[in-house]
């Protein structure tokens, strides 16, 4: 043999390289990867060839390795084989036996190379992402090598020798063993070679192998051909039969049927302006249904939740705003609306906001915007797959309708249409349905497989003959599932078995998975990168997880839609993908998994969350771990604290599951500090177990104790967590661990606030800020405003509101929600407490609104109620403050119990003015039989206490509690309880002492600034007066009371005050009294509207109002 004139690089089986001339030089490790990769990539920068052969030296120690190796590889074969430039490229005189592969048509059957593994022998396991390229291109080499087996059978098959082409068949068997294609040419080359045995043997042994793999009896076809065989029949099967196009009406029904009713149910909802949702297993035709009927209405837009989209926050929101930005692309938006945008739409921002690292509160207003101006002319919005769809945007949709309700107006939403499988529905999104069912903004339609009749009306809508007497058999076979009817008909059209007996099997899984077998290599891989990457499936990212051409993939994507396997960039329905992706082995599908990654990584625009879940699946915990805490991150930026936390946790499961133990600490303890807001009863119990566990060093144990500081502060433990936090404190100033540190002040101070020990809280709130400013966290400074605040609001209220106003500017500024909440929540109840009600109400419900921008219940909520309660109850708004009560207490997710106590003693006072002292009495004594109101909150016990025993005729018993109140000695007094106390005694003393306690509680509240407390003294000492016979000055008392309640609200219903006024008139024989009775009788029988039903009776007769 002469020997060859060029380089040749042989890579199947042992690889090695041969000299011009013939000689065999050897070659192994780094070389021999090099080589292999510039043969079948081309050429290669060389950033990235150093990152594939040394991933773990640093980027210019790989970078020199490779200067080094391609300088041995010259000085030992020449400059000739490897080309160094800015790209390194393999000589193209180089002869490589992988490239005859692809060109079959060039080389005659003796000259085919002998199958042999890709690069056998050489292991790179170690090297993750060389060892994924390696298997897609073992992948590949073994799909060329079939192809090259395929059309070598058929020559010799045409050329007569048959059992050559046997030989060549039961090779290409052993690289597809579940392709009946290939099953049948051997049985028919076995038979025309004359071993009719050995070709029924092969039937049998395809029978076994389409069983196990697919639970299904082999295609008729390949039945029919072993009849003949077994007849001895002459065999006439054409060698590569052509794929059967399936008709057109088989691909889509031309018309809907059996769905009247339903069509009567959904114009009734469209009239109504609800969103629709049909409900009902996979296939059972509801896309179909509501396209058609939206189509009959007008222009139409299409969203979906796609498989992958349930972990990454807003997913199904982001692909729908840019499917509306497609079709209105000159849409304007003013720069707050893009700013919102760009959270979600990176291709919105400027490069350099720093923006768009936080939340923003006014996010739902902004999607509100786009789907309000990008959708005019749209009459309807088909979102399909909505279980499929993420928390947040299921959450965002129902804010949308809740803000555009009805639907359909004039600038407004266009009505929605939304389809879903009802036991995939998340638990965690539950909740959301069912709050907009209550509404009645929705109507459930269930939708049910077709009746017989209606089968036999598809049947006979498909253009398929042969079909036209199955209608019943069909109905009975697939029970009504038009999807099943139609995957049983696209099977039989493709077996060619029209008038042979159904398949035996009830599953339309079952029926795809064998269609999927008809498939090209090329196709079927397409189809299988695509499931794994799950949603938006363009056919470059399916390219790139391959490793292919894109050309050659977009030729596989052409039969994938000619199959109807795919419809676009989409999978031709769900089942569809759910089967592509049982069918992959694990070891395929984790494969595919990390080239997704690596693929979405390189993209640069991928949800953390997403390109995590491609790592976790393809088994790379420690890649996954970094991506879940940017997940975490980015769920926090986006107001999604429970989200957040679940991916600081996962973040540590998966630290740990790599080995990593200081990884998943860290993750923990970020997951612990994303938990502070968030009210999941034993959460923190929880991260403390798991964060004990993983620490090992001193310091980690110390850090641990963070979990229990905060579990015993939910729980009310106040001497536990008084106990831990001080030796913990101490552990962490000797490590000089500023963060633990902050988190033991901050437990201290709130410890000592809540027993009213002011000295000690601002000597904490100091240390904070000390720490604060050395970490240089605004979030922490604002949180030490917010402390001080609170010091400052027993004894300098106006001091303390700019304290909250500057918290509230800094987290309103860092956009944290729970931040802002609270600020705006500790501001209301002090204005109201100045007799600033309308104020306190709108920062209440400002809080409150601002709650509903997270993603899962905060302890907040309380904090929330308890502010909006007080304010509805001072201005009158009895029902709604009752309504806002008793929404808060049977909230499932009370944690700090003591929230429930304070809820309960706002409730009590309410019953009180409401006239229904009993019930106060009971709340009283269930809240102080629990114990866990301490400090500050006492005073307010024993003053409602006192008030309801007085309502109850038991003057002396009230009497008693009140100046023992009073008598108790406190550090820093504080005049609002102080003037309530003494007030409440002026009701159960003789009227001169009563006089002196409405002129002492007068004088606190005049100096301190408290309108609503002025009000009532002036009230009370009026009263004082009017019982010791001085009319004149009861009059001028409750006239200046009157002229400050024009500004100011009263402590007490302003129906006392006007009752005062009146009463002075009379005594004093004034003209006006008559006018002054009928102002009083009016304010209480105005009031009469704001009382709830059950105490509305009682209310009347007290008050002596007609109802």
């Amino acid at each position: 043999m002469t020997p060859a004139p060029f380089w040749q690089l042989h890579l199947l089986g042992a690889p090695r390289l041969i000299r011009p001339g013939g000689l065999s030089v050897p070659l192994d490790g780094a070389a021999l990867v090099l080589l292999a990769y510039l043969a079948l990539e081309g050429p290669t920068t060389r950033s990235r060839l150093a990152r594939l052969l040394w991933p773990d030296t640093p980027e210019r120690g790989a970078r020199n390795n490779l200067v080094h190796l391609v300088r041995r590889l010259a000085r030992t074969h020449g400059d000739g084989l490897v080309l160094a430039g800015d790209l390194l490229a393999l000589a193209s005189e180089v002869q490589v036996d992988v490239h005859a592969l692809q060109q079959p048509a060039l080389h005659a059957a003796g000259e085919a190379p002998a199958p042999g593994l890709l690069l056998a022998g050489t292991e790179v396991d170690a090297q993750e992402e060389l060892a994924d390229w390696l298997l897609i291109w073992r992948e590949r080499a073994e799909r060329l090598w079939a192809e090259r087996l395929l059309n070598e059978a058929q020559r010799q098959e045409d050329a007569g020798d048959f059992a050559a082409a046997g030989l060549s068949t039961q090779r290409l068997l052993e690289l597809s063993p579940t392709s009946e294609e290939a099953w049948r040419r051997l049985m028919r080359l076995q038979y025309l070679a004359g071993d009719r045995g050995a070709a029924l043997t092969s039937f049998e042994r395809c029978r076994a192998v389409i069983q196990r793999e697919f639970g299904v009896e082999p295609a008729p076809e390949t039945a029919a051909l072993a009849q003949e065989i077994e007849r001895g029949a002459p065999v006439a099967v054409p060698a590569v039969p052509a794929r059967p196009r399936l008709p057109l009406a088989v691909r889509r029904p031309p018309r809907l049927v059996g769905r009247e009713a339903e069509w009567r149910q959904l114009d009734d909802a469209w009239a109504a302006g609800q969103v629709i949702l049909l409900s009902g297993e996979a296939g059972v035709g509801k896309s179909r249904l509501a396209h058609d009927f939206a189509r009959s209405r007008g222009e139409v837009l299409t969203l979906e939740g796609r498989p992958g989209d349930a972990t990454v926050p807003y997913a199904t929101t982001t692909r729908s705003l840019r499917r509306i930005l497609a079709r209105t692309p000159g849409l304007p938006l003013e720069p707050w609306t893009r700013r919102c945008l760009a959270r979600l739409l990176p291709e919105l921002g400027g490069p350099e906001d720093p923006q768009l690292d936080r939340p923003d509160d006014r996010l739902h207003e902004a999607i509100a915007y786009v789907f309000r101006a990008g959708l005019d002319g749209v009459s309807a919005l088909v979102y399909d797959d909505l279980h499929l769809a993420d928390r947040a945007s299921v959450e965002a949709t129902f804010v949308l309708i809740s803000n555009h309700f009805p639907l359909g107006q004039p600038g407004g939403v266009p009505r929605l249409i939304g389809t879903l499988r009802p036991a995939e529905v998340a638990s965690d999104t539950l909740d959301l349905f069912r709050r907009s069912a209550a509404a009645s903004h929705h109507r459930t339609l269930d939708l049910a497989p077709l009746r017989p009749e209606a089968v036999g009306q598809l049947v006979g809508d498909l253009d398929v003959p042969e079909l036209q007497t199955q209608g019943a058999a069909l109905a009975q076979f697939t029970g009504g599932n038009p999807l099943f009817i139609l995957e049983t008909v696209k099977h039989m059209l493709a077996s060619s078995a029209l008038d042979g007996p159904l398949p035996v099997t009830e599953q339309a899984s079952s029926l795809i998975a064998h269609r999927l077998t008809r498939l090209s290599a090329a196709a079927l891989a397409a189809a299988r990168a695509a499931a794994v990457l799950q949603s938006d499936l363009q056919i470059e990212l399916v390219a790139a997880v391959l490793g292919a051409p894109v050309l050659d993939t977009a030729a596989a994507w052409e039969e994938l839609e000619e199959a109807q396997v795919m419809v676009g960039e989409r999978f031709a329905h769900d089942l569809v993908q759910e089967t592509v992706l049982a069918g992959l082995t694990e070891a395929v599908r984790r494969l595919l998994n990390r080239s997704a990654a690596r693929v979405l990584e390189s993209e640069g625009n991928a949800a953390p969350a997403r390109i995590a879940g491609h790592w976790q699946v393809g088994g790379d915990e420690a890649r996954a771990a970094p991506w879940l805490l940017r997940a975490a991150e980015a769920a926090r930026r986006q107001g999604r604290l429970g989200e957040a936390v679940a991916f600081g946790e996962q973040a540590a499961a998966s630290f740990e599951a790599a080995g990593n133990s200081d990884g998943a600490f860290e993750a923990a303890t970020v997951a612990l500090r994303l938990a502070a807001a968030v009210a999941v009863p034993g959460l923190f119990h929880r991260l403390g177990l798991l964060l004990h566990r993983l620490a090992h060093t001193p310091q980690q144990a110390v850090r641990a104790y963070e979990a229990q500081l905060r579990d015993l502060f939910e729980q009310g433990d106040w001497p536990g967590l008084h106990a831990l936090a001080e030796a913990t404190l101490t552990q962490a100033t000797g490590a000089s661990d500023h963060r633990l540190q902050t988190v033991c002040h901050e437990a201290l101070a709130a410890e000592a606030l809540l027993h009213g020990d002011l000295t000690a809280a601002r000597h904490h709130l100091t240390q904070l800020g000390t720490l604060a400013t050395t970490l240089g966290d605004p979030d922490l400074q604002a949180s030490v405003h917010l402390g001080l605040g609170r010091v400052l609001s027993v004894t300098h209220r106006q001091t303390a509101l700019a304290e909250f106003d500057r918290a509230l500017a800094l987290y309103t500024e860092l956009n944290d929600h729970t931040g802002q909440v609270a600020a705006l929540a500790r501001m209301a109840w002090l204005q109201q407490e100045l007799g600033r009600a309308q104020l306190a109400l709108r920062l209440a419900q400002q809080a409150q609104d601002t709650l509903t921008q997270l993603d899962t219940p905060s302890q907040l909520l309380f904090t929330a109620a308890h502010a909006q309660a007080l304010a509805q109850h001072a201005l009158g708004l009895w029902a709604g403050a009752l309504e806002t009560l008793n929404a808060a207490l049977t909230s499932p997710v009370i944690v700090r119990t003591w929230w429930l106590s304070i809820l309960q003693l706002d409730l009590a006072r309410l019953y009180l003015t409401l006239g229904a002292p009993a019930r106060s009495l009971k709340e009283l004594d269930d809240l102080e039989a629990r114990g866990d109101l301490v400090g500050h909150d006492q005073p307010r016990v024993l003053l409602t206490r006192a008030e309801v025993l007085t309502a109850l005729g038991q003057p002396e018993e009230a009497r008693a509690l009140l100046e023992a109140a009073l008598a108790r000695p406190v550090s820093h007094p504080d005049p609002f309880e102080q003037g309530r106390l003494l007030l409440a005694l002026t009701r159960v003393v003789a009227p001169a002492q009563a006089l002196d306690s409405a002129t002492a509680a007068l004088t606190l509240a005049h100096d301190a600034k408290l309108g609503g407390l002025e009000v009532l003294a002036l009230t009370r000492r009026a009263q004082a007066h009017l019982d010791l016979g001085d009319g004149a000055a009861a009059l001028e008392d409750s006239r200046a009371a009157l002229d400050l309640s024009a500004a100011l609200t009263p402590e007490e219903p302003l129906g006392d005050l006007l009752d005062v006024y009146a009463r002075a008139l009379e005594h004093t024989g004034d003209e006006a009294a008559a006018e002054g009775r009928e102002q009083a009788q009016a304010w209480w029988q105005a009031a009469l509207a704001q009382v709830p039903g059950p105490f509305r009776q009682e209310f009347a007769a007290r008050h002596a109002l007609t109802l």
